[in-house]
């Protein structure tokens, strides 16, 4: 009787389990949606070394999720966010005081910073040469905890290809794949 009665509760936590699965896979509501953050940044620059990276001051990014579900579907909130990715990023050129362009940046590296939690690289630009333009290689990694806040902000790395000073303005762009369930 005892036999049976365990494997009768083994089935069972089984059984929710799995629908609890089922339900959030099949018949999800809401499914992933992109989240844009776009921003024009006036990047101090000096540079007195090629070897070493240079960080620049945060940049907000207040990115309020809760909003951004509820404006998908009211009847979800941050509580149902489940899984928050970075899937673009880029660089643009606008202008910049001392005449130099995006290709004095020869390496780049991005990371995403909230309250209570340690910063964490979340893309990489190596070996740029483009005045332009500077494309990431996007790290794939779970940025769900940085995006529970709206108290959000990247920060970037530079390392320049030639020893100079100026102060360069470029548009960031990204993009957030946001994933929400029951």
């Amino acid at each position: 009787m005892k036999k049976l009665s365990l494997l009768t509760g083994i089935l069972v936590l089984l059984f929710t389990t799995s629908c609890r699965d089922i339900v959030n896979s099949v018949l999800d509501v809401l499914p992933p949606f992109d989240v844009p953050f776009g921003a024009t940044v006036d990047v101090p620059f000096a540079a007195v070394s090629t070897a070493t990276y240079t960080r620049t001051p945060e940049i907000p990014m207040n990115i309020d999720l809760n909003a951004k579900i509820k404006e998908n579907n009211p009847n979800f909130s941050i509580n149902n966010l489940k899984s928050v990715q970075i899937n673009t990023l880029s660089l643009d050129y606008v202008s910049s005081q001392g005449g130099n362009k995006l290709d004095v940046i020869k390496n780049a590296r991005i990371y995403v910073k909230s309250p209570n939690q340690t910063e964490r690289l979340i893309a990489t630009a190596y070996d740029n040469t483009n005045p332009n333009s500077i494309s990431f290689t996007l790290e794939n990694t779970e940025l769900l905890e940085y995006f529970r806040t709206n108290q959000n902000s990247l920060i970037i790395e530079i390392q320049a290809s030639r020893i100079t000073a100026d102060q360069i303005k470029m548009k960031m762009n990204a993009g957030f794949k946001i994933k929400v369930q029951l």
